[in-house]
Protein backbone atom coordinates (compact mmCIF):
# COMPACT_ATOMS: atom_id res chain seq x y z
CA UNK A 1 0.00 0.00 0.00
CA UNK A 2 1.14 3.44 -0.78
CA UNK A 3 2.04 5.75 2.70
CA UNK A 4 0.07 8.72 0.86
CA UNK A 5 -3.08 6.13 0.52
CA UNK A 6 -2.71 4.76 4.19
CA UNK A 7 -1.81 8.75 5.61
CA UNK A 8 -4.52 11.44 3.84
CA UNK A 9 -8.32 11.47 2.98
CA UNK A 10 -9.98 13.76 1.20
CA UNK A 11 -10.37 16.98 3.32
CA UNK A 12 -12.76 18.02 5.48
CA UNK A 13 -12.78 21.64 4.68
CA UNK A 14 -9.79 23.42 2.48
CA UNK A 15 -10.30 26.62 3.22
CA UNK A 16 -11.34 26.79 7.24
CA UNK A 17 -13.24 29.11 9.00
CA UNK A 18 -12.82 30.04 12.93
CA UNK A 19 -13.44 27.33 15.11
CA UNK A 20 -12.23 25.01 12.60
CA UNK A 21 -8.86 23.16 14.51
CA UNK A 22 -6.10 21.94 12.28
CA UNK A 23 -4.31 18.60 12.89
CA UNK A 24 -0.58 18.92 12.09
CA UNK A 25 0.79 15.70 9.89
CA UNK A 26 2.74 13.34 11.67
CA UNK A 27 5.46 13.66 9.53
CA UNK A 28 5.86 17.67 9.82
CA UNK A 29 9.14 18.60 10.77
CA UNK A 30 8.33 22.25 11.03
CA UNK A 31 9.20 22.81 14.94
CA UNK A 32 6.41 25.52 15.08
CA UNK A 33 4.01 23.32 14.05
CA UNK A 34 5.23 19.64 15.03
CA UNK A 35 2.38 17.45 16.21
CA UNK A 36 0.44 20.62 16.84
CA UNK A 37 -3.60 21.33 17.14
CA UNK A 38 -4.43 25.22 15.40
CA UNK A 39 -7.20 26.49 16.55
CA UNK A 40 -8.13 28.92 13.49
CA UNK A 41 -9.64 31.93 15.41
CA UNK A 42 -10.58 34.37 12.00
CA UNK A 43 -10.49 33.61 7.96
CA UNK A 44 -10.51 37.04 6.39
CA UNK A 45 -12.42 37.70 3.31
CA UNK A 46 -8.65 37.67 1.00
CA UNK A 47 -8.45 34.02 2.08
CA UNK A 48 -5.97 34.96 5.09
CA UNK A 49 -5.94 32.83 8.03
CA UNK A 50 -5.05 33.50 11.77
CA UNK A 51 -5.05 30.65 14.60
CA UNK A 52 -3.35 29.71 18.05
CA UNK A 53 -1.07 26.62 18.42
CA UNK A 54 -3.43 24.94 21.45
CA UNK A 55 -0.55 22.43 22.93
CA UNK A 56 2.93 23.82 22.59
CA UNK A 57 3.33 24.78 26.15
CA UNK A 58 6.45 27.23 26.97
CA UNK A 59 8.38 27.23 30.28
CA UNK A 60 6.78 30.09 32.21
CA UNK A 61 3.53 31.11 33.73
CA UNK A 62 1.27 34.08 33.50
CA UNK A 63 3.38 36.25 36.17
CA UNK A 64 6.13 36.67 33.80
CA UNK A 65 3.57 39.26 32.03
CA UNK A 66 1.65 39.87 34.69
CA UNK A 67 3.47 41.35 37.96
CA UNK A 68 0.46 43.13 39.76
CA UNK A 69 -2.43 39.74 39.25
CA UNK A 70 -2.22 37.51 42.20
CA UNK A 71 -2.82 33.88 41.26
CA UNK A 72 -0.90 34.16 37.77
CA UNK A 73 1.73 32.21 38.82
CA UNK A 74 -0.22 29.05 38.43
CA UNK A 75 -1.27 29.58 35.11
CA UNK A 76 1.12 28.10 32.57
CA UNK A 77 1.85 30.19 29.12
CA UNK A 78 1.64 28.61 25.41
CA UNK A 79 3.02 29.78 22.47
CA UNK A 80 0.37 30.44 19.83
CA UNK A 81 2.74 30.35 16.96
CA UNK A 82 5.91 31.92 15.52
CA UNK A 83 4.28 35.51 14.61
CA UNK A 84 4.27 38.65 16.72
CA UNK A 85 5.86 37.31 19.71
CA UNK A 86 5.26 40.49 21.53
CA UNK A 87 1.81 39.76 21.26
CA UNK A 88 -0.66 38.32 23.76
CA UNK A 89 -4.10 36.12 23.15
CA UNK A 90 -5.62 34.49 25.37
CA UNK A 91 -9.27 31.70 25.22
CA UNK A 92 -11.36 31.04 27.57
CA UNK A 93 -14.52 29.36 28.53
CA UNK A 94 -15.83 32.32 30.73
CA UNK A 95 -17.92 34.40 28.19
CA UNK A 96 -20.49 34.68 30.47
CA UNK A 97 -18.64 35.94 33.34
CA UNK A 98 -16.07 38.06 31.34
CA UNK A 99 -17.91 40.99 29.06
CA UNK A 100 -16.54 41.99 25.97
CA UNK A 101 -15.78 37.97 25.08
CA UNK A 102 -15.71 37.00 21.77
CA UNK A 103 -17.22 33.49 21.12
CA UNK A 104 -15.22 31.18 18.53
CA UNK A 105 -16.92 28.19 18.48
CA UNK A 106 -19.79 27.23 21.17
CA UNK A 107 -18.01 27.41 24.91
CA UNK A 108 -14.94 28.86 23.62
CA UNK A 109 -14.30 32.87 23.76
CA UNK A 110 -11.53 34.86 23.64
CA UNK A 111 -10.40 38.53 24.56
CA UNK A 112 -12.87 40.38 27.04
CA UNK A 113 -12.85 42.85 29.81
CA UNK A 114 -8.88 42.74 31.42
CA UNK A 115 -10.25 44.26 34.83
CA UNK A 116 -12.79 41.33 35.22
CA UNK A 117 -10.09 38.87 33.61
CA UNK A 118 -7.52 39.82 36.80
CA UNK A 119 -10.19 39.64 39.61
CA UNK A 120 -11.45 36.58 38.13
CA UNK A 121 -7.80 35.28 38.49
CA UNK A 122 -7.22 37.05 41.86
CA UNK A 123 -10.31 35.92 43.70
CA UNK A 124 -8.80 32.11 42.96
CA UNK A 125 -11.18 31.45 40.18
CA UNK A 126 -10.75 28.43 38.41
CA UNK A 127 -8.58 28.13 35.52
CA UNK A 128 -7.18 24.91 34.03
CA UNK A 129 -9.01 23.94 31.77
CA UNK A 130 -11.28 27.07 31.50
CA UNK A 131 -8.42 30.17 30.37
CA UNK A 132 -5.09 29.35 28.41
CA UNK A 133 -2.93 32.77 27.29
CA UNK A 134 -0.79 33.06 24.16
CA UNK A 135 2.35 34.55 23.28
CA UNK A 136 2.24 34.90 19.35
CA UNK A 137 0.43 33.31 17.04
CA UNK A 138 -0.31 31.47 13.71
CA UNK A 139 -0.33 33.28 10.46
CA UNK A 140 -1.48 32.53 6.76
CA UNK A 141 -1.55 34.70 3.54
CA UNK A 142 -4.47 34.58 1.01
CA UNK A 143 -4.58 30.80 0.05
CA UNK A 144 -1.85 29.70 1.49
CA UNK A 145 -3.30 27.87 4.15
CA UNK A 146 -5.57 26.57 1.42
CA UNK A 147 -2.56 24.98 -0.57
CA UNK A 148 -0.95 23.37 2.31
CA UNK A 149 -3.84 21.41 3.39
CA UNK A 150 -4.44 20.33 -0.22
CA UNK A 151 -0.38 19.27 0.04
CA UNK A 152 -1.60 16.96 3.47
CA UNK A 153 0.15 19.23 5.73
CA UNK A 154 -3.22 19.37 7.69
CA UNK A 155 -6.44 17.66 9.00
CA UNK A 156 -9.32 20.06 9.63
CA UNK A 157 -11.81 18.96 12.57
CA UNK A 158 -14.84 21.18 11.49
CA UNK A 159 -16.76 20.51 14.93
CA UNK A 160 -14.07 20.08 17.08
CA UNK A 161 -15.14 19.09 20.81
CA UNK A 162 -14.90 22.32 23.31
CA UNK A 163 -14.90 20.84 26.23
CA UNK A 164 -11.45 19.57 25.75
CA UNK A 165 -9.65 21.69 23.95
CA UNK A 166 -8.00 24.14 26.96
CA UNK A 167 -7.33 20.79 28.58
CA UNK A 168 -3.66 19.25 28.13
CA UNK A 169 -0.69 19.76 25.91
CA UNK A 170 2.15 18.30 23.74
CA UNK A 171 1.47 15.08 21.78
CA UNK A 172 -0.50 13.45 24.01
CA UNK A 173 -2.57 16.47 23.18
CA UNK A 174 -2.06 16.36 19.30
CA UNK A 175 -2.75 12.44 19.97
CA UNK A 176 -6.44 12.83 21.60
CA UNK A 177 -7.53 15.66 18.96
CA UNK A 178 -6.20 13.19 16.17
CA UNK A 179 -8.28 10.77 17.86
CA UNK A 180 -11.32 12.87 17.67
CA UNK A 181 -11.08 12.97 13.58
CA UNK A 182 -12.31 9.43 13.83
CA UNK A 183 -11.14 5.96 12.61
CA UNK A 184 -10.31 7.32 9.34
CA UNK A 185 -7.64 8.93 10.91
CA UNK A 186 -5.83 6.69 13.09
CA UNK A 187 -2.91 5.00 11.11
CA UNK A 188 -1.18 8.64 11.82
CA UNK A 189 -0.88 7.37 15.51
CA UNK A 190 0.97 4.63 14.27
CA UNK A 191 3.71 6.84 12.83
CA UNK A 192 6.82 7.29 15.45
CA UNK A 193 7.39 10.74 16.71
CA UNK A 194 11.06 10.22 15.45
CA UNK A 195 11.24 7.56 12.81
CA UNK A 196 15.02 8.13 11.97
CA UNK A 197 15.65 6.26 15.22
CA UNK A 198 13.05 3.15 14.87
Amino acid sequence: MDIDTYLYKTPAEVDPEAGRLLLADPRLVDISFYRSAVLILDREDTGAHLGLVLNHELPATADALFKDWPGSEKIPLFKGGPVELDRLFMLHRLGTVIDGSLEILPGIYTGGNSDQIRDYIASGGETDGLMRFFIGYSGWGAGQLTKEILENSWAVNVHPDSGGLLRGEGESYWRRQVEDLGPEFRSWLSIPAHPSLN
